[in-house]
C-alpha cells in the first residue's frame, strides 16, 4: 500500500471509530430506570460463576441490572468481529490491553495489524512495522473507541421501548445478561451477551432483515492485566505502563 492511500486509509479508519459511537450507540439518554428486584438468595447463578446471585431480569429491569455491574479498569481480552454482505464475510482478530484509563487495540486483517492507543484524549493510529502515526484529537472518555465494540453503558442509553427480550443466558461458558434491541424503521435485530461476573460484553450480533451481518465472539480474557506492560507508541515513546499486580486469567491463552 503506497503511503498516499495509506494515509487516507488511516483518516478514514479514525472517522469511522468516531461515526461508529456516535452515530450507532449515540442513542438518546435513559430518563429513569425502574427499581431492581432485590436477589433471590436461594439462586445460583448457572455455568462458572456460581459466585453471582441473579436479580430478575425482564425488559423492564435489565438496564437497572446492568447499571450495576461494574467494568474492571485493567485487563487484557481477544475478541473475533465478522462482518458479513452479499456474497462475503471478513473477519478481524482483536487483542486489548486496559489499564489506567489507556486503551491499545490491536486489529489483525488477513495479514496486515493496524494498532490503536487511547489516551488522555487521543487517539493514536499506525500499522505494524510503522515508526510514525496519525493522532485524532477525541476529547473525554475516548479510550473505549479504539475497541469498536458497544459496552453495557451503550445499552443503557437505548430507548426501553426498543427493548423487546432479556434474560439471562450462558454464552461461550460465561454467565451472561442477554439484551435484545429492535429496530422496526431498519429492520434490524441488535444482540448482546454482557458478562456478570466483569461487566464486559461478551458477545454481540446484528441481524438485518434476518441475516447476520455483523457478530462479536469474545475468546479470551484476564483481569487485571500483569505488570510492566507498556502502552508505548511505534517510536517507543511509553505513555502509560501498566502495575505490578497480580493477575486472574479466565478461559486460558496467553495475550
Amino acid at each position: 500500500m503506497d503511503q498516499k492511500n495509506r494515509t487516507i486509509l488511516v483518516i478514514a479508519i479514525a472517522i469511522t471509530v468516531v461515526a461508529a459511537v456516535l452515530v450507532s450507540f449515540g442513542l438518546p439518554s435513559l430518563m429513569g430506570v425502574p427499581e431492581v428486584t432485590p436477589p433471590d438468595l436461594s439462586q445460583e447463578g448457572t455455568g462458572e460463576n456460581r459466585e453471582f446471585l441473579p436479580v430478575e431480569v425482564t425488559t423492564d429491569t435489565v438496564q437497572s441490572v446492568i447499571a450495576t455491574l461494574n467494568r474492571p479498569d485493567s485487563y487484557y481480552r481477544e475478541l473475533t468481529v465478522t462482518l458479513s454482505w452479499n456474497g462475503g464475510s471478513a473477519s478481524d482478530q482483536i487483542r486489548i490491553w486496559a489499564d489506567g484509563g489507556y486503551v491499545k487495540t490491536a486489529v489483525t486483517t488477513g495479514g496486515t495489524t493496524q494498532y490503536r492507543l487511547v489516551g488522555d484524549g487521543t487517539l493514536y493510529l499506525w500499522y505494524a512495522g510503522d515508526r510514525t502515526w496519525r493522532e485524532v484529537d477525541l476529547g473525554e472518555g475516548a479510550a473505549d473507541l479504539a475497541q469498536r465494540i458497544p459496552t453495557y453503558e451503550d445499552v443503557l442509553k437505548l430507548d426501553p421501548a426498543r427493548i423487546n427480550a432479556a434474560g439471562y443466558e450462558t454464552r461461550n461458558g460465561k454467565d451472561c445478561i442477554y439484551v435484545e434491541v429492535r429496530d422496526e424503521g431498519l429492520n434490524s435485530l441488535d444482540r448482546y451477551w454482557i458478562e456478570t461476573a466483569t461487566g464486559l460484553l461478551w458477545g454481540a450480533e446484528t441481524q438485518e432483515d434476518g441475516r447476520t451481518v455483523y457478530e462479536m465472539t469474545a475468546t479470551d480474557l484476564r483481569a487485571p492485566l500483569e505488570g510492566g506492560v507498556s502502552f508505548a507508541l511505534p517510536d517507543g515513546t511509553v505513555l502509560h505502563e501498566s502495575s505490578a499486580v497480580a493477575v486472574q486469567k479466565e478461559d486460558g491463552g496467553q495475550g
